[in-house]
């Protein structure tokens, strides 16, 4: 293996330049006073952390990790099923129903997000009096639609692995159908679950775009604060501070999946 270790470095060297640098850059934006990224005049400053005392920015975040949990559990729900009935089906090609599934990943992102605030206009083609631009379900619902995918795709791939015949003892020892699927088909499964819950919940408590589009405004999350301060404000400072706050908490997450998955392995 040693010899093709020289494979990995154009990506140690995509990891260095695209994640270790920007990094880098944002900490120490954080912890000065500059005019935009230049580092001419720049001045140690501890001012921008004091600002995460304000309501505004604990009341965003808390918004951003509520919709993302809310979201995440309905992709859960709704992806479990979608992907237990497919692997269990009789269907022969299965993972063309699965493509088809996933296929509207294949567009761009912001396009179909577009698409779902035309539709939730007042003038859109079937003329619903009222809009659902500005509601919390709105966001809830395209989030969903937009991040499902992530979800199905990994809870299929455990469950086609899935042993049947430790279902099929199940069965032979007189044990429920309901009950086999809580202690058998659930917990084996639980990796893709995991999988999919942090593959959907990062970048539903992390984005702008669905909440700026669909949220009229009225639905302010973390990533709009954030982008508001790189794109519009210009106060990189701050901005690096709240992307460095909201990076944290995304690992903090990601350890504690990762800790009850093995907690779950080892029982």
């Amino acid at each position: 293996m040693k010899r093709f270790k020289w494979f990995a470095l154009p990506y140690f060297i995509w990891l260095l330049v695209l994640v270790c640098v920007p990094v880098i850059i944002l900490i120490v934006l954080s912890f000065a006073k500059t005019d935009g990224v230049s580092f001419k005049d720049a001045q140690a400053s501890f001012d921008n952390w004091k600002e995460l005392k304000q309501t505004y920015y604990l009341k965003s975040i808390w918004n951003s990790l509520r919709i993302a949990f809310i979201s995440t559990i309905i992709c859960a729900v709704v992806g479990y099923l979608a992907a237990y009935i497919i692997s269990f089906s009789s269907i022969k090609r299965k993972m063309l129903v699965l493509l088809c599934l996933i296929l509207p990943m294949w567009t761009n992102n912001l396009l179909r997000i577009i698409a779902w605030e035309k539709l939730f206009n007042t003038q859109n083609i079937f003329n619903i009096p009222w809009s659902l631009i500005g509601s919390e379900g709105a966001v809830i619902f395209v989030t969903v639609t937009t991040y499902l995918p992530f979800m199905i795709y990994p809870i299929f791939t455990v469950l086609e692995k899935f042993d049947r015949t430790l279902i099929e003892a199940s069965k032979d020892l007189g044990v429920p159908a309901w009950k086999t699927f809580f202690k058998v088909t659930l917990p084996l499964s639980i990796k893709g679950v995991i999988s999919g819950v942090i593959m959907v919940f990062l970048p539903a408590a992390t984005g702008f775009a669905i909440s700026e589009r669909i949220g009229g405004g009225n639905i302010l999350l973390i990533g709009n604060i954030i982008q508001n301060y790189f794109d519009k404000a210009f106060n990189f400072n701050l901005g690096a501070v709240l992307a460095i706050i909201i990076g944290v908490v995304m690992i903090i997450l990601i350890l504690i999946f990762q800790r009850s998955d093995k907690e779950d392995q080892k029982a």
